[in-house]
């Protein structure tokens, strides 16, 4: 955050007409405190199971109770995450965990997992329900489909420009935006990354992320941690996100310390209202946490060597006790920021009347009575020496802006009365804003049921491919998917050469929602009727134009609940993720057909970002969208660029042809190819045709031994 002046919009923010909130991390008691007196409008935490951030200190129930109510007294929102995917045997506990939250009056729950808000939703109508950023949202067609299904907001994904961001908010004016501001920026698109799970069992799609990507990678001629990028700030431009529509600015950092979330909330506080931040808060945020200072990331769409950086010495001695106690002073005390108009009139030989009214809300107000007012022996209490009292709101969440005085002549009242008619007037008023907070009771669901069926004789076996080099023999597979950017003649070949063939559209569609469309329509016309999807956004692109859908892993369906709710969306069959073990893709239910993935080099991640971007002796083209990263190990990575996105593959291929008989009661298989030359292709094809072992290194994946 080099810049201080707000230079990037001659727009104020007040020309939206919603009102931009500041959210702020709270990873324990402590930082929930510094976040609300910092000036934050809204925090978001977690409970003791299904956050994003189990390693968060989080908070057990009766703490929940005790941070909504400090939280609404003092006019904060508070959202809970439960952001994780969730299996069949969790799904009851997290329905009512999240029942619990509901009737403490909780604001919002966040949620990736779209089986569990499909039963959240017909559990709890009122609940406001927002998309968590590891739904991958980053599309107008996602937000669209996220606001039909019931959603009041979507967390959208950190990759997104300024335009794109626009481009939703236009869209979908009916949905709220929330964008991450500020804090740590990952190199993969959340939702999107399996580099943890897949190489250490820890599961960032279940709140486990081991932080694999901050070791040592290196790319030829790279920096040795071409996977690390700096912590992303775009504070600077927090009205400009206000005028183009965006209602929430979210900070990372659940897992910080309570500095760190002042700090930013702080320099949050003073962009947003005036517009500039003083040079000094800059510098203490940068002090309390950075990697090599801070990016903007890809809001401004510059992308590249800049973005990347590690935590250094600098970094983490820059915070020193002076500037920790510049901090602490920030604050040291509430918050006062809820308007306030009070009206007092006082008449001779009666009560003292003070009426109190929030300014925003008028319908929110109450009146007090004193003792009886008397007439002056000395100096009667004028206007100026009243007001001067009841202006004084401090120690409490509000801000008295205006005072009106009806005081007959003469008349006086002592001071300490007049303070205490105070201090009962926003005691009340806080009894009448909290009294406004109810819910209905959470109705009776009953969760569908584990699957039942049978093992198929002669399971279908499906192809996808990452380019269209295709060998005649996989003909015989029932699907064959083609990437979207196959050129026209290549796809009219392929059908003529008898491939039952389909389309499959990237995960990534930043921006390209037009561009894949009109290549669906080319695709249509030739006769293809199958689209293969690895996002939410491109469900209703494909359904409008009347093609067969089918759901990759890449959806990241765990449990039967999700089985349903994208049966619902009309979606034909889906491919469970990889995440869970046979065991648990065996008892998937719902009356979809489900499939395996049982060969395929298993992504770790989607980025936005090449890493080939940050070698300082080649460009970023001259791999030829096919590069390699390796690890402290030595151990080699593919990443292949396609769609202005990049895609990392793990070292050797997952492969469970020669144990079929275990990928049990599935509709269908699939095989994945991505940087296989054509020989190895058919290698593969005939080792799962005649169900032997394969040649070269392979993996189980996490068939066997889960994730966490």
């Amino acid at each position: 955050m080099s810049t201080i002046n707000n230079n990037n919009t001659n727009t104020p923010a007040q020309q939206n007409n919603r009102k931009m909130e500041i959210l702020a991390p709270a990873g324990s008691v402590e930082a929930l405190t510094a976040a609300v007196r910092s000036g934050a409008d809204a925090v978001y935490l977690g409970s003791t199971r299904f956050g994003a951030r189990a390693s968060a200190k989080n908070f057990d129930c009766e703490q929940l109770k005790e941070a909504v109510e400090y939280c609404h007294q003092r006019g904060v929102k508070l959202y809970l995450t439960m952001n994780t995917l969730i299996t069949d045997h969790e799904m009851e506990a997290a329905v009512q965990m999240a029942q619990q939250a509901y009737k403490l009056q909780i604001d919002a729950i966040i949620v990736q997992d779209v089986g569990f808000a499909s039963v959240l939703h017909k559990a709890m109508p009122g609940l406001h329900l927002h998309g968590s950023t590891q739904m991958s949202v980053h599309t107008p067609q996602g937000a669209k489909l996220l606001y039909s299904l019931g959603f009041t907001r979507v967390v959208l994904s950190r990759e997104m420009s300024k335009e794109e961001i626009a481009q939703v908010s236009q869209a979908c004016p009916g949905i709220e935006l929330e964008v991450f501001v500020h804090g740590a920026l990952c190199m993969c698109v959340s939702g999107q990354c399996y580099f943890s799970a897949v190489l250490g069992g820890r599961s960032g799609n279940r709140g486990q992320c081991a932080q694999t990507c901050r070791l040592p990678f290196m790319v030829e001629g790279g920096t040795g941690h071409d996977l690390s990028l700096k912590d992303m700030s775009i504070l600077q431009h927090l009205r400009e996100l206000n005028a183009i529509g965006v209602t929430s600015a979210k900070i990372e950092g659940r897992m910080k310390r309570p500095e760190y979330v002042a700090a930013s909330v702080n320099v949050a506080r003073q962009f947003y209202d005036t517009g500039t931040a003083a040079a000094e808060s800059c510098s203490r945020l940068q002090s309390v946490f950075s990697r090599s200072g801070f990016t903007d990331g890809y809001y401004t769409a510059s992308r590249g060597a800049s973005m990347f950086g590690t935590r250094q010495k600098e970094d983490v001695i820059s915070a020193t006790t002076k500037v920790l106690n510049q901090i602490h002073s920030i604050y040291k005390n509430e918050y006062s920021h809820i308007p306030v108009k009070m009206e007092l009139t006082l008449q001779k030989d009666k009560p003292a009347v003070l009426k109190a009214a929030l300014t925003d809300d008028k319908s929110v107000c109450t009146t007090v009575q004193g003792e009886l007012c008397r007439q002056a022996v000395n100096k009667p209490l004028t206007d100026e020496k009243a007001k001067e009292q009841l202006y004084k709101s401090g120690g409490t969440p509000y801000k008295t802006n205006t005072v009106v005085c009806n005081i007959e002549s003469g008349v006086t009242l002592p001071l300490s009365s007049l303070n205490k008619l105070r201090r009962e007037a926003l005691n009340r008023l806080t009894n009448v804003r909290m009294s406004k907070y109810h819910c209905e009771e959470p109705l009776e669901i009953t969760l569908h049921t584990i699957n039942t069926r049978t093992q198929k004789e002669n399971v279908p076996l499906r192809a996808v491919f990452s380019d269209w080099d295709i060998p005649q023999e996989f003909t015989q597979c029932e699907l064959v998917f083609v990437p979207e950017a196959t050129p026209t003649a290549v796809i009219e070949q392929l059908l003529l050469q008898g491939f039952n063939l389909g389309i499959e559209i990237s995960a990534g569609m930043f921006g390209r929602e037009e561009q894949i469309k009109n290549r669906l329509l080319k695709a249509k016309a030739l006769g293809v009727k199958h689209i293969l999807v690895n996002n939410l956004g491109a469900i209703p692109v494909c359904k409008v134009l009347g093609f067969s859908i089918h759901g990759s892993f890449r959806l990241n369906v765990m449990n039967t609940e999700s089985v349903c709710f994208f049966e619902s969306l009309g979606i034909t069959d889906i491919t469970a993720s990889f995440e869970l073990t046979l065991a648990q893709i065996k008892a998937l239910g719902g009356t979809a057909k489900t499939g395996a993935l049982i060969y395929g080099r298993l992504p770790l991640m989607l980025t936005r970002n090449c890493p080939g971007v940050n070698s300082s002796t080649k460009s970023c083209k001259a791999c030829g969208g096919l590069g390699y990263i390796t690890d402290r190990k030595d151990i080699s990575f593919p990443y292949k660029c396609s769609g202005g996105c990049t895609q990392i593959f793990n070292s050797v291929p997952l492969y469970m042809g020669d144990r079929l008989r275990e990928v049990e009661n599935v509709d269908f298989y699939t095989m994945m190819f991505t940087t296989e030359n054509t020989e190895e292709k058919l290698n593969a094809l005939n080792a799962v045709k005649n169900k032997s072992k394969i040649d070269g290194g392979h993996t189980r994946g996490l068939y066997y031994k889960g994730v966490l």
